[in-house]
């Protein structure tokens, strides 16, 4: 064998060598393509280390497996990755940034908390009950000489729920104004529950409550509001923010939110 040809034979073994260890590297492989389920690449993913894993399951969640070009995708969230290792690196950024935005959010919140603080310890709300019902029922509920008059049957469902509100201060409350909402883990925004507006007429003794029904007049039941009336275990939770509560002596307080 000449030199020539054992140089030739050694790079092209040396270019073999390169090409199996490429296609045998996990972080070369692409991405399914629209879709969240990986179970296409699941060979490939279980040879990536851990972190470097979950950071791959935790891009395509969060890109719902789409793929944007990368002149109409967000700056300050690519999600443009066609691959193992341009899912990583974009999810890493992803997470040092949402680690800065969650504390900066942390620090907002507490503000915020701390405004409300004074409004809550004098005047609560919640909810006793939460229903779905015919849109007659409804208006009966509302309503309680509905039956009595002149009326269009009905059956669309409507949300209605039942609210208490107490006064946990030794003043009477003549006014207050507040809303009333539920945080859902399966939902980015709030869901309204009740926007509480009351004045003299439904004045709350001290360390009395009284009930009122909340609902919209003209607008459906959602599936979310059928999902909070069955009060699944751990879904939703209630949040109750007082904007301002007039005592019967003339003093208010106000949140300033």
């Amino acid at each position: 064998m000449t030199f020539r040809l054992a140089a030739s034979v050694t790079i092209l073994a040396g270019i073999i060598y390169a090409a199996y260890g490429w296609n045998r590297d996990p972080h070369h492989t692409k991405l399914p393509f629209g879709t969240t389920d990986l179970s296409t690449v699941e060979r490939q993913l279980a040879r990536l280390p851990k972190d470097e894993r979950a950071l791959v399951e935790a891009y395509v969640t969060r890109s719902n497996g789409d793929v944007l070009p990368k002149q109409f995708a967000d700056p300050d969230n690519p999600l443009t990755a066609r691959t193992f290792a341009e899912a990583i690196e974009l999810q890493r950024a992803w997470n040092i940034k949402k680690k800065a935005l969650d504390a900066k959010l942390a620090v907002t919140h507490a503000e915020r908390e701390a405004k409300l603080a004074p409004l809550r310890a004098v005047v609560n709300a919640t909810v006793v009950r939460a229903e779905v019902m015919t849109r007659n029922e409804y208006q009966a509920r509302r309503n309680p000489n509905f039956y009595n008059m002149p009326y269009t049957v009905d059956k669309s469902p409507a949300f209605l729920t039942t609210i208490r509100i107490e006064n946990r201060s030794e003043r009477t409350i003549v006014g207050m104004r507040g809303s009333l909402d539920a945080s859902d883990s399966q939902a980015y925004l709030k869901m309204d529950l009740c926007w509480i507006d009351l004045d003299d007429r439904q004045s709350i003794p001290a360390g009395g409550s009284i009930e009122i029904l909340c609902g919209h007049d003209y607008r459906g039941a959602s599936q979310q509001q059928r999902d909070f009336a069955d009060n699944p275990e751990g879904r939703f939770k209630i949040i109750w923010e007082p904007k301002d509560v007039k005592f019967e002596n003339g003093e208010e307080l106000q949140s300033g939110l």
